[in-house]
């Protein structure tokens, strides 16, 4: 398995790219690229006519980067959310973090 990714359609805004992630070794090689064409196709299968993705644009500037080439644009400014997060022990600990959501036409 060189990465995966999720296509959400539950929740406020859908369909919703997520969690999407390349081995560290197999990045560079179009892998992300295809993980999203893939998920935005079965959106517009489903009868979507748009799709979105959240990201942190301060620790991750690289999918920014990636899905602004694959011509999603802002719909919201960046703000802050928080979450509780778990360590592999069961302990949890809080974090606050930055998101900025992203939009694509499906043609």
């Amino acid at each position: 398995m060189f990465g995966f990714g999720v296509l959400k359609l539950n929740g406020i805004i859908l369909p919703k790219l997520s969690d999407l992630y390349v081995k560290e070794d197999y990045r560079g090689n179009g892998i992300g690229s295809g993980l999203i064409s893939y998920r935005e196709k079965l959106a517009k299968d489903l009868g979507y006519s748009e799709i979105f993705v959240s990201v942190d644009p301060i620790e991750n500037p690289k999918m920014i980067k990636l899905i602004g080439k694959h011509e999603y644009e802002p719909i919201s400014e960046p703000y802050l959310k928080k979450a509780i997060f778990y360590n592999d022990d069961g302990t949890t600990y809080n974090k606050t973090y930055t998101r900025i959501d992203l939009r694509k036409l499906l043609n």
